[in-house]
């Protein structure tokens, strides 16, 4: 298996140093990584929990202090989910309960199973997620691979040795290829605009008034383009200017 390597955590157990220790174990050449535990960084002593109660206090609304939190955890779960190792996350688990009528007219506490303790829905960032009870058995929740589905069984060394089977016969994704963007079409009154700029640019006066009586030629009166809507108008006045005004670069009419 190969060297195994400890990087032992202690309080505060905040996202920023979670954050450090995968980038140590990932420069450090780690294939394999293992979190135990994550919930520390949610309920832990500065972790992110903490943070939002000091939020809350300066601020006064714990609600708006989440603002502060999200990213935070976001950047963490998005670290773990992007990184070059395969990683394994234990959570500790809460029980969770409903109320709900008892048949008598009464209502009493029911057992609904084992939720982790950290921000809610964090078990479907996982391929394979593995409920385990007092006695050490599991129960796969979620499960991409399919190699634990409906199965409840204690785990081994044979797990490990099938999910490392199921890894090494994915057939990696195909590289997704991007056509370039394509750069967005002037309209037609904006390249008129630009190229009657160009073309006027460095003119005098008396030539500037040349060009205004060449306008009022070619729009049946007026010299003022730019009050022109009319595309076929607006694409002669294009065609008459296009071969004297200096191009800049410009591209012409698509």
């Amino acid at each position: 298996m190969g060297e195994y390597l400890t990087i032992n955590l202690e309080a505060p157990y905040s996202a920023a140093r979670y954050l450090e220790a995968i980038d140590l174990a990932e420069q450090s050449g780690v294939e394999f990584l293992i979190i135990d535990s994550l919930s520390h960084a949610w309920t832990g002593e500065g972790g992110l929990l903490d943070v939002q109660g000091n939020v809350a206090k300066r601020s006064g609304n714990s609600y708006t202090a989440w603002r502060e939190v999200t990213p935070l955890h976001n950047r963490l779960v998005d670290r773990i989910l992007q990184c070059a190792m395969h990683v394994a996350v234990t959570l500790r688990t809460k029980t969770e309960y409903v109320i709900e009528d008892n048949g008598n007219g009464k209502k009493s506490p029911k057992k609904i199973g084992m939720a982790p303790v950290f921000r809610d829905g964090v078990e479907y960032e996982f391929t394979i997620f593995f409920e385990l009870d007092q006695s050490h058995a599991a129960a796969a929740t979620k499960d991409r691979t399919g190699l634990f589905d409906g199965q409840y069984f204690m785990i081994s060394p044979d797990t490990g040795a099938r999910i490392y089977e199921w890894l090494a016969d994915a057939v990696p994704a195909e590289p997704r290829i991007v056509a370039p963007a394509q750069p967005a079409e002037i309209p037609l009154a904006e390249k008129v605009d630009q190229l009657i700029k160009r073309y006027c640019a460095n003119m005098n006066r008396e030539e500037k008034e040349g060009v205004a009586a060449r306008l009022r030629q070619i729009t049946g009166g007026t010299a003022n383009y730019r009050s022109i809507t009319d595309e076929t108008i607006l694409l002669r006045i294009y065609e008459a200017f296009k071969d004297t005004a200096p191009t800049n670069g410009q591209e012409g009419i698509a």
